[in-house]
């Protein structure tokens, strides 16, 4: 199949955020073409869910196709942050379903097929070069090149979604990407073979009780950059995803000796308080290894003339609390009711775009805040942190505080949500593990 010359929207990517995008738009009956740099099934990291995801891909009719692929469930979440061992249970905030360890490669084409049955035009090996996005009512178009023969071709559209992750086409063309200075940070991941894990019951287990013993996620605190740095730990059906997240000025101290930053990676697995122990009989999966710096970014405007950014080419947080898939999720679908909504009623495109704006602005504030040691309240984006969380249900509410207190952060949160309707907000529901190996 060619791909045509105009349609309504073209995606761009097709990660969850895409794959989700395209599908709302297709099913709201809008010709869609989505652009795929890759060839699925590709590899990815970041494998963690939370349970918030499930109603978005409710939303899109695939939840039965992702409960039917087997993935792991997850129980909620531990932390061994500071000496102290805290864990969560989702139950505990009203959910009914679990939270996902996912393989995403199967994860994402599970999206991205789903989206081609409910009638989406998906071309991949496809690099987007440029946009050319114009003011007003006017068409959109935008640049690409075929991998296999490196044929250039041109799309016209009425909107441009730009769903790239990491790439941030638009963004980084308009110039309006910028680094998060509050985030400065390297990424150190590998994936292990037949490590142990820590169950909700606060013990660890070896792999072959995955599905008997519910796992949790488990993230610990890196001792030696204070409350900066940390670990995650996420068993996966076949090996389990382990990572560092370290700051740059910490890691400018670090003498390789030598040596490389794998080995530097795995050096630091077998020192860290628990994690060395859920690591003693694992065995590293050589080629694994991944590196990234200066990942977290901000983009000063989300949406414009003709196109909105949506995920991670909308902005990255440090990813501690696992929000990324819900986030590029519900950033799918609110830009999809702002496209539909200007569709129907073109003069409402600048007052739909600015609802959108301000909506996931003030959600990736709230990422923000729950992540940073410490958070600086009082400007704009605060402001529409606090409207952000007081739109949320009490028990999202009490999530978002508890997750702040585990990781010794709740300062954070509490100085844009200390009461919220005259209202406290429950930080403590979560049980406290006095021994774990």
């Amino acid at each position: 199949m060619n791909i045509p010359q105009q349609c309504d929207v073209v995606i761009i990517g097709g990660g969850p955020a895409g794959s989700t995008a395209a599908t709302f738009l297709s099913q709201k009956g809008y010709d869609v073409v989505l652009l795929e740099r890759h060839k699925h099934p590709r590899h990815h990291i970041g494998e963690n869910t939370i349970p918030q995801f499930w109603k978005y891909t409710d939303l899109a009719q695939v939840s039965d196709k992702i409960a039917a692929e087997g993935f792991i469930q997850k129980a909620g979440g531990t932390t061994f942050w500071n000496g102290r061992i805290r864990q969560i249970d989702f139950k505990d905030f009203g959910y009914s379903r679990q939270g996902l360890h996912v393989e995403r490669d199967r994860f994402d084409l599970i999206l991205l097929e789903n989206a081609r049955e409910k009638g989406v035009q998906i071309f991949e090996e496809v690099s987007v070069l440029s946009v050319d996005l114009q003011d007003g009512q006017q068409e959109q178009s935008l640049t690409y090149r075929l991998l296999q023969d490196k044929t250039l071709g041109k799309i016209t559209c009425r909107f441009i979604v730009d769903a790239s992750g990491q790439n941030a086409v638009i963004a980084k063309q308009m110039g309006i990407r910028t680094i998060d200075k509050d985030f400065r940070f390297m990424s150190l991941w590998g994936y292990f073979k037949n490590s142990k894990y820590i169950g909700f019951d606060g013990k660890a287990h070896s792999v072959e009780n995955l599905r008997t013993i519910l796992p949790t996620t488990f993230i610990c605190s890196f001792a030696e950059t204070g409350n900066w740095g940390w670990s995650w730990h996420i068993p996966l059906r076949e090996s389990t995803s382990v990572g560092l997240v370290l700051p740059l000025e910490f890691m400018k101290t670090v003498q390789l000796n030598g040596g490389s930053w794998e080995s530097y990676f795995r050096q630091k697995c077998c020192e860290i308080p628990i994690l060395e122990d859920l690591l003693a009989n694992a065995q590293f999966c050589e080629g694994s290894f991944g590196k990234i710096q200066d990942y977290s970014y901000r983009s000063t405007q989300l949406a414009g003339p003709g196109f909105f950014l949506i995920g991670d080419a909308a902005g990255f947080i440090d990813p501690i609390f696992s929000i990324g898939i819900v986030l590029g999720m519900y950033s799918a679908y609110t830009a999809t009711w702002a496209i539909d909504r200007s569709f129907k009623n073109p003069s409402s495109l600048v007052h739909n775009q600015a609802l959108f704006s301000s909506q996931l602005q003030g959600r990736l504030e709230v990422a923000r805040s729950l992540a940073l040691p410490h958070y600086q309240s009082g400007d704009r984006a605060c402001d529409l942190a606090k409207t952000t969380i007081q739109m949320e249900r009490a028990l999202e509410q009490e999530l978002m505080a508890t997750w702040s207190t585990m990781t010794t952060r709740p300062e954070n949160f509490q100085a844009i949500a200390t009461s919220l309707n005259g209202r406290e907000i429950n930080s403590n529901k979560f049980r406290v593990i006095e021994e774990m190996i």
